[in-house]
């Protein structure tokens, strides 16, 4: 049985995984230094498996995971292309990835403080992502000057 800490702490991972492959699916056409859209590449790799082991989870509780809005992919979209439009330097894309992954290591920290009562399965499925984008953050400061 999901109770809703568990729904509301695997939501936001499943969240923010969806976002991280989308935000590199969409950079990554910007990206010139082959080092990184190779590391870009990995992490979106990584972000699928996340994803589709967030999703067997869902399965297993007979659960459904939440739609993604037509709204949020726009926002990231554009977001993206009015960031990089004057400037889409190697140091800048990394830049905006660590913020991106900051941002989602901050947003599911809060839902997984908020929530103590989460089953110990989802909560460490929530800490394997905040240490893998801990991860993608420390690799993308090699690109800052």
């Amino acid at each position: 049985m999901v109770t809703e800490a568990d729904r509301a702490v695997l939501d936001e991972s499943y969240k923010n995984t969806r976002m991280g492959r989308e935000a590199i699916n969409t950079i990554i056409g910007k990206v010139e230094d082959d080092e990184l859209a190779l590391d870009l590449n990995r992490q979106a790799c990584k972000f699928v498996q996340l994803e589709e082991k967030i999703q067997k989870k869902y399965q297993k509780a007979s659960e459904t995971p939440p739609e993604d809005s037509l709204m949020n992919r726009t926002m990231l979209w554009g977001g993206i292309q009015m960031n990089t439009l004057l400037n889409a330097s190697t140091e800048h894309i990394a830049d905006m990835m660590i913020q991106g992954n900051t941002k989602g290591i901050t947003e599911l920290m809060k839902v997984v403080k908020k929530n103590k009562g989460v089953q110990k399965e989802y909560y460490e499925l929530a800490q394997e992502l905040m240490d893998f984008e801990e991860k993608n953050i420390e690799k993308l400061k090699a690109y800052l000057r």
